[in-house]
């Protein structure tokens, strides 16, 4: 049998594993570290909306007179206001904030305490580059990102999961994003339905590793650094075989889905989640992307056009997600990463461009946990939308004309790591931070 990388990803319908060779930046973060046990049964999974997402019109400070000055045409209109050219008006939270109306499956989630969104969310070096502002949010390294990993895969690195566990860390798309790539495992899985091996898969793992060598590209001068690959390569050969074996076990299983699912891209990664966490493999952590939010020209008003379907995609899939799942969203925690904001002022063409502070959102039963914490602690407030509101007056905008961010990203992901997953290796995940409680989830 000839094995080639493309042999790997044609075949199986998985992108197998990322290779375990820590970029430079993991050597000094990781070394000494020991990897410390986590909560078992815990569930992040990470949706990125890809292109900066306007969290503006996500999350709508409708209490905010500026915000319809700065977007005359683009707004999301007042709670309240009747459907019209721009769509429905925003569905309010608290009486501040409101939900974009495409996003009305979200708001049992609010209301539930089971949803919640941190705005003004950002970091203080910003470039505004899709491709940095990816890199800094998948590495979670201010600056120079080229030589780190992903911080969820240092999370996997730094920490040890269910026992016996494979599948601790699963993409689903056809490439391994950045977030997942370093020196733990992670697999990439384009689809549940397409995995299929022929029945001789079982060749000698000298020959596996040598044309995954080949297929890599990995080399060695001297015969003690070839051996070394070499080994590398025959133990991620295994790994990605012995993670082929529990994929393909799953798809033998009958399964129906709790609820119907939205036919959508995302709604369809999510089912395929979902699937995975009910096969109760140990599955720790997911990537999946929905693209197309760099919308500089048409973005469309208020809750309409290429922006509005986007959202309501976006909603409509995580709504579906919590409904499968049921009470196992106690132990799953979803959150929203996305490169950065968008200007606070529309521009001439019917769009935004690339801005500075953005929200996230953050869905699960550690959100609730959050909300009885916050009031252990005597606060009696809605809790839906949480950070530091910085404003939108002209002397308030970074810059003149963007969102200020009040909130860094790290914090946040600081506690989906540290307070979710349990991880207590948080400073060798996300290093070079002095991380800020948030109050987000508990």
């Amino acid at each position: 049998m000839h094995l080639t990388r493309r042999y790997f990803l044609q075949s199986t319908g998985a992108a197998l594993t990322y290779l375990g060779v820590a970029p430079a930046f993991s050597a000094p973060v990781l070394a000494g570290i020991r990897p410390r046990a986590v909560r078992a049964g815990r569930t992040l999974v990470c949706i990125f909306l890809r292109g900066g997402a306007d969290g503006l019109n996500l999350v709508v400070p409708h209490a905010e007179d500026h915000y319809y000055t700065l977007r005359r045409s683009l707004a999301v209109p007042r709670p309240g206001t009747a459907a019209g050219e721009a769509g429905a008006g925003a569905i309010d939270l608290d009486g501040r904030f409101g939900l974009n109306p495409r996003l009305s499956a979200l708001k049992p989630l609010f209301d539930d305490g089971l949803a919640v969104a941190a705005h003004a969310v950002g970091y203080d070096r910003n470039t505004r580059s899709h491709f940095e502002e990816q890199d800094t949010w998948e590495t979670g390294v201010a600056g120079n990102t080229i030589n780190s990993d992903g911080w969820l895969n240092r999370h996997l690195a730094t920490s040890t999961g269910k026992e016996g566990a494979v599948l601790r860390a699963v993409s689903v798309g056809d490439t391994l994003p950045r977030i997942m790539q370093g020196k733990a495992s992670a697999f990439a899985v384009r689809g549940l339905d397409d995995l299929t091996l022929p029945a001789s898969r079982r060749v000698d793992p000298a020959t596996v590793a040598a044309a995954l060598e080949r297929a890599y590209g990995v080399s060695a001068a001297d015969a003690g650094e070839r051996a070394a690959a070499t080994d590398l390569l025959a133990q991620t050969a295994g790994a990605t075989l012995d993670g082929l074996d529990q994929l393909r076990t799953v798809t033998q299983q009958q399964y129906t889905p709790a609820v119907e699912y939205p036919r959508t891209p995302l709604a369809e990664k999510l089912k395929q989640v979902a699937r995975l966490i009910k096969a109760d493999l140990g599955l720790e952590v997911v990537e999946v992307s929905l693209g197309g939010w760099d919308t500089h020209q048409n973005q469309g008003r208020g809750g309409m056009g290429v922006f509005g379907d986007l959202t309501q995609q976006f909603g409509d899939a995580v709504a579906a997600f919590t409904r499968d799942l049921g009470d196992r969203m106690d132990d799953v925690l979803v959150a929203t990463l996305t490169d950065f904001g968008r200007t606070a002022a529309e521009n001439g063409t019917a769009g935004t461009d690339h801005g500075w502070a953005n929200c996230m959102f953050l869905v699960g039963g550690a959100v609730q946990r959050g909300h009885a914490a916050a009031r252990a602690m005597g606060d009696s407030s809605a809790r839906k939308v949480v950070g530091k509101w910085p404003g939108l007056a002209p002397d308030q905008l970074h810059e003149r004309r963007d969102l200020l961010h009040t909130t860094d990203f790290r914090d946040v992901l600081g506690e989906v790591v540290g307070t979710f997953l349990g991880n207590e290796n948080i400073k060798a995940v996300l290093p070079r931070h002095e991380f800020k409680g948030v109050g987000l989830v508990a």
